[in-house]
């Protein structure tokens, strides 16, 4: 079966351990959050020229009003100049856990995202319990290359009213394969790991197309295999992660498809290797919290690295919760050096836990933009955002 494949099987298979299972231990659970944004000020991409405001054109269709601010790169929720905004970050979810014996189960999770109007499931697998410490899992699932990555849209999980987008931002953030998960502990530290493989096929991929390219794009990520390592204690959480893939990407005009990534001499390449190194290390200590991740990329057989940043600073006072962050996107790229990207952000965020389920949430942030070319620019972004678990 190709992997590409696996997210039908898995729901054929659902349907038929729930048909033929006498009880399913059926949950279901649920997020959600409504929030308004809008770009209170800005100018142009640093050392670009030019008056506020200007277009950002990508592929056909597709422009913006800029200044403006990337709040989701994955499904391009854009806040445009002077734009008061519902639709970038706004979404619902479902999670259902169907336990169909004591070791089988399976998993989906259904999200409506306002930025592209559309239902998808983000997750959609099979879980075998071999015992209490290993887990065997395939189908569908986020790949897990971040603190956050497993609740990155459960708004209600973190301080702030979103992950720092110069960090949290791929245009493949699901693999369609297989993983096994360990779970144990070391004396008063707890230990998870994770190791995975599998690819992901996209077409028309949302954020190539919608935020960088001229045209529609297609991305596949071949020949995946990762893994992570995750330690804790009641104060501290360490984790480190690795994951390598073969990159391929092009450009589809009418109906015609060309690569589009450059290599020595200006060729133009595909089947390019792509390495992931990522760190984080996090503490609780009483009302103080920290927060820090460190992500480097490398593509060495075309000299492209990015290396992305994200640090931050709060205390609890009871349900509310103030924070401070800053965070860093750069691309180094030998081939193209006058097309790299780099942008940084500070942000200040305040949270109000007003029930035990439900957050209030506002959050100004301040990005520079100081890319090679006229990109987002420079803005100043207030967002508020009420956030819910049930």
């Amino acid at each position: 079966m190709r992997l590409k494949q696996l997210p039908l099987a898995m729901f054929a298979l659902f349907g038929t351990l729930a048909s033929t299972a006498q009880a399913v231990d059926t949950s279901f659970s649920g997020f959600a959050q409504v929030t308004a944004g809008r770009v209170l000020s800005g100018d142009p991409t640093t050392g670009q020229g030019g008056t506020a405001p200007y277009t950002l054109s990508t592929k056909p269709g597709v422009s913006y009003e800029c200044p403006c601010f990337v709040s989701n790169y994955e499904y391009a929720g854009v806040y445009q100049y002077h734009k008061t905004d519902l639709a970038p970050e706004s979404l619902a979810g479902v999670q259902g856990n169907f336990k169909f014996t004591p070791q089988i189960s399976a998993t989906v999770q259904l999200v409506a995202r306002g930025a592209d109007s559309s239902l998808n499931a983000d997750w959609a697998y099979g879980s075998y319990k071999i015992d209490d410490t290993w887990t065997v899992q395939f189908g569908r699932k986020r790949l897990p290359l971040y603190y956050y990555s497993d609740y990155m849209y459960v708004g209600y999980a973190y301080p702030w009213v979103r992950p720092s987008q110069d960090l949290y931002a791929w245009q493949i953030y699901s693999y369609d394969g297989a993983n096994v998960l360990y779970s144990g502990s070391v004396g008063d530290w707890n230990v998870n790991g994770n190791l995975w493989l599998g690819q992901r096929k996209t077409k028309d991929n949302t954020l190539l197309g919608n935020i960088y390219y001229s045209s529609t794009i297609d991305e596949s990520w071949k020949k995946m295999y990762g893994g992570y390592l995750d330690v804790s204690n009641d104060i501290v959480t360490a984790r480190g992660v690795y994951m390598h893939t073969v990159v391929e990407r092009f450009a589809v005009v009418n109906g015609v498809r060309s690569p589009v990534m450059t290599g020595a001499n200006g060729d133009f390449v595909n089947d390019v290797g792509q390495s992931f190194y990522g760190l984080s290390l996090n503490v609780d200590y009483k009302d103080w919290i920290l927060r820090s991740e460190l992500n480097y990329i490398d593509r060495p057989t075309v000299k492209n690295t990015y290396t992305a940043q994200s640090y931050s600073g709060g205390r609890k006072w009871g349900a509310h919760t103030v924070m401070l962050s800053w965070s860093q996107f750069r691309e180094r790229a030998a081939y193209w050096p006058t097309g790299t990207e780099k942008h940084s952000t500070k942000s200040l965020s305040y949270r109000w836990d007003f029930t035990s389920s439900q957050a209030f949430k506002l959050q100004y942030d301040r990005i520079k933009d100081e890319s090679k070319w006229l990109f987002t620019g420079n803005s100043d972004l207030l967002t508020a955002s009420w956030q819910t678990v049930f």
